[in-house]
Formats: C-alpha cells, structure tokens, sequence
C-alpha cells in the first residue's frame, strides 16, 4: 500500500511541476505575442501620420516629452512616411526587453523625393503598466 501511496504522491508532483512550467511558458508566448503586436502597432501609427498618437500610447515615460516635442517638430515640418518594413524582430525574454530594426520610406515637403532610413528600436516590457514601450524614440528623419 505504501508503495501505491508513494507512486500517486510521485505522479501528482510531476503533473503539478509541469502545470508550473507550462503557465511560465504561455506567460513567455503571451508576451511574446504582445511584443510582436505592438511593434506592428507603434509602426503601423508612423505610417499613417499618427506619430503623436503613438508616442502617447508606446513612448517610455521617461522620454516621451522629448518624444513628443520632436514628433511635433516633424509633423511642422512636413514629414510625410509612405512605407515601413520591419527587417529584424527579437524578443529577449529573460531581459523583458525587445531589439526591432525597421526600414522608413518617407519625404518631408516641398521636396518630393523618397528617402529611405533604418531605425532601431529599443523595446521594454514595463510591469507597471503591463505593457511594452519603446525606449529609443523617433527615427533620425532628415
């Protein structure tokens, strides 16, 4: 009878070992999901003119005044971007933090030539706020 009772308690600490390691996992998938969704988000809203909409919603607390003051400089001066491509993603989970490279084709009035600049972006998972901002502000439009 022992044997059965030490076999059962066995099984059962294995299956609740794996349950932990299994919810650890799906949070690791679940903020991974996240990071992709809100890069694609953050870049999407540079495309469609919302760059100060998108300094509220992602810029890091601690840069987004500077964020938006320079969001409002590009948008007085005409910045216009006409496409993104996101080349490399990297999610580092055990940092909580994320490394994106992104490509912008924009003009800035009058002129109307298409001009091509690649962005890094820092990302990092704020526990705070449940959410994933950017660290390293706007790209260098010129």
């Amino acid at each position: 009878m022992t044997r059965v009772v030490k076999g059962f308690l066995c099984i059962t600490c294995l299956m609740l070992t794996a349950c932990a390691s299994l919810t650890g996992l799906n949070d690791k998938l679940d903020r991974s999901k996240e990071f992709d969704r809100s890069v694609k988000a953050y870049n999407r809203m540079l495309r469609w003119h919302e760059v100060e909409n998108a300094g509220m919603t992602y810029a890091d607390p601690e840069q987004r005044e500077e964020y938006l003051k320079r969001a409002a400089a590009l948008k007085k001066r005409g910045l216009s971007v006409t496409d993104f491509r996101i080349l490399s993603s990297k999610y580092l989970p055990e940092k909580k933090s994320g490394d994106v490279v992104a490509e912008f084709d924009y003009y800035i009035l009058p002129s109307n030539r298409v001009k091509t600049v690649s962005d890094r972006q820092e990302w990092v998972y704020r526990e705070d706020a449940k959410s994933w901002q950017i660290k390293s502000g706007l790209p260098p439009f010129e």
